[in-house]
């Protein structure tokens, strides 16, 4: 019986290894240059992978000459090597009449929050799975291992290790972005500069069906730090791809833009103006996602600590946040308005914390210790005072289109809401400094009845073309060009261009002056920018961005002791690697 189960594990990683075979063979016939998939679930090609693991049959040869270095009899040696030519044979005839192996599912790549490009793999899991796992690893022992399982090595959007049944699995993800920012009207603070915004490193993947695991680190403005640490669990694998339960330090679901599109895939180098300034960003907290009716509806529903970009809350109250991504015509067969997504969002809670951010700005997505770099690399618009703190109730609405139809895409949003402040120290009426032995002042004891309400309004709307010809249904592992960059095939390829033009929009009530929440003498409460630009896709994983940010105020803003502007330009080159 041993050696019957020995042949059979044999035998079937072989099988294994001919159903990869197969599978490269259908992706080359797709497209034999690239051997990428045509016409996956999501309308876009991925590169194949390059499996490193060494063949079956060298595997055992390797085995049988170990054998005999050790000490091993001819005739073990002999029995092994007849042994070896039978399974041949019988592989074979095994061969001869078994049809071929059906073409795998496609692996189906969904946006997991993830801030950086790294996708969540919803894939089908097999039910034998844990039965397949509790088999090969024996009866129960007390202080008993688990089991030790070869693995494989394979490279696509990033660096893979799988074991041959996907039981534990880890992907390897790096960015690197490199800005250089030309500004004309530049201040005491504002300065040309080559700066980092991100260098990022992720960790993903499954441990058993049961659970999923998603880790950043991230050096931006501010310090190395973990930006994202959570872990998605699920109960049934069979409904997998409609409930799961995410804990941990995570994107909050507010606007399509945000949730569903990664900061290596945006549209221009940073994100619309509400969204970079007033999003709450990532918190730690639990949040149950998923998608219903064939993956036309997907939806978030989450309570997190509430301070926005922050690890820690200040008082008992949570926020509650909710998104609902409908795709209604994703199944009517009217190709051009498949890929029309139509979001809603809402968050609120009670929140009393320290101001963020402190600095308003037209082209960062801040954190929170970086208010002092900031102001030397993006244009400042407004900076709250001080004294100010963020006290009280706070709501948060939006609604977003996004239209994919072969090369064009449209993103637009609309967010409202409004924010409640307070201002403590000498100067607040009523003063609200309560002191406290474990902590500071401002976020001790009871809350100060002295509010001031802010409404907030933004909006912006986006268009892009690829003009090279390049088709996607969404902002994701973007994108492969149907010529990657490079002198080949007897010509100078240019690899995937896309032009943009994006028009933002953010408002901010005038109580943020009469409240003395900021200096009217420095500051503007409403600002406008339009961006213009370029992307060039080198190839999957090499990106540069070319824009031009216009940006008009209300009113002056401050530059310098001598000099106030009510408009600003910044001139912005960006490269990018992201796999």
């Amino acid at each position: 019986m041993q050696e019957l189960e020995a042949q059979n594990r044999r035998l079937q990683k072989r099988y294994d290894n001919l159903a990869r075979k197969y599978e490269r063979l259908l992706q080359q016939a797709n497209d034999p240059i690239f051997g990428m998939r045509a016409g996956n679930s999501d309308g876009i090609g991925v590169p194949g992978g390059v499996d490193w693991r060494p063949a079956s049959f060298l595997q055992e040869d390797e085995k049988a000459s170990k054998q005999t270095s050790e000490g091993g009899t001819g005739e073990k040696k002999e029995g092994k090597e007849r042994t070896f030519q039978k399974e041949e044979e019988e592989e074979g005839e095994e061969a001869e009449e078994a049809p071929p192996p059906p073409p795998p599912t496609p692996r189906l790549r969904v946006q997991s929050g993830l801030g950086g490009g790294a996708g969540e793999v919803i894939e089908p899991v097999p039910s034998s799975m844990m039965a397949d796992y509790v088999n090969k690893r024996g009866p129960y022992q007390h202080d008993m291992r688990p089991l030790r399982v070869p693995g494989t090595v394979a490279f696509r959007e990033g660096l893979e290790i799988r074991t041959p049944d996907d039981f534990f699995t880890l992907e390897f993800h790096n960015l690197t972005q490199l800005d250089y920012r030309a500004f004309d009207q530049t201040g005491d603070a504002l300065h040309d500069n080559f700066i980092i915004p991100r260098q990022r490193w992720y960790f993903q993947g499954q441990v058993s069906p049961y659970a999923y695991y998603y880790t950043v680190i991230n050096r931006g403005y501010g310090t190395l730090d973990i930006l994202d640490s959570w872990a998605d669990f699920n109960f049934a694998p069979q409904y997998k791809e409609h409930f799961q339960l995410r804990t941990g330090r995570m994107k909050t679901p507010y606007t399509y833009e945000y949730i569903k599109i990664s900061e290596s895939d945006l549209i221009a180098p940073e994100r619309s103006l509400f969204i970079t300034n007033f999003a709450d960003n990532r918190e730690i907290g639990a949040m149950a996602h998923g998608y219903f009716f064939e993956r036309s509806m997907e939806y978030y529903v989450g309570v997190f600590n509430g301070p926005r970009r922050g690890f820690q809350g200040f008082n008992n109250s949570k926020a509650i946040f909710g998104l609902i991504n409908v795709k209604p015509f994703l199944h009517s067969g009217i190709e051009w308005l498949e890929q029309l997504n139509i979001t809603g969002s809402i968050n609120g809670g009670n929140i009393r914390a320290p101001t963020q951010p402190i600095a308003l700005t037209t082209a960062n997505d801040q954190s929170p210790a970086s208010s002092a770099a900031i102001v030397n690399v993006s244009p400042t618009f407004l900076i709250f005072n001080s004294n100010v703190f963020e006290n009280g109730t706070y709501m948060q609405w939006a609604a977003d289109v996004a239209y994919y139809y072969k090369s064009f895409t449209l993103l637009a949003n609309y967010e409202g809401g409004f924010q409640n402040y307070g201002l403590q120290g000498p100067g607040a009426l009523p003063s609200t400094a309560v002191y406290g032995p474990f902590a500071s002042g401002a976020f001790v004891g009871v809350g100060s009845p002295h509010r001031i309400e802010v409404p907030l309004l933004g909006w912006s709307v986006a268009v892009t073309y690829f003009i090279t010809g390049e088709q996607i249904t969404r902002r994701l592992y973007l994108t492969e060009p149907r010529r990657p960059f490079g002198f080949y095939n007897g010509r100078l390829n240019p690899g995937a261009i896309e032009a943009y033009f994006r028009f933002s929009n953010l408002q901010l009530g005038d109580q943020v002056f009469t409240g003395g929440l900021a200096n009217p003498a420095d500051w503007a409460n409403r600002v406008s920018t339009t961006d213009t630009g370029i992307n060039w896709y080198l190839n999957h994983y090499v990106r540069l961005y070319f824009d031009w940010q216009h940006a008009f105020y209300n009113q002056p803003v401050f530059m310098s002791d001598t000099k106030s502007s009510r408009h600003n330009d910044l001139y912005w080159f960006r490269t990018q690697i992201f796999f």
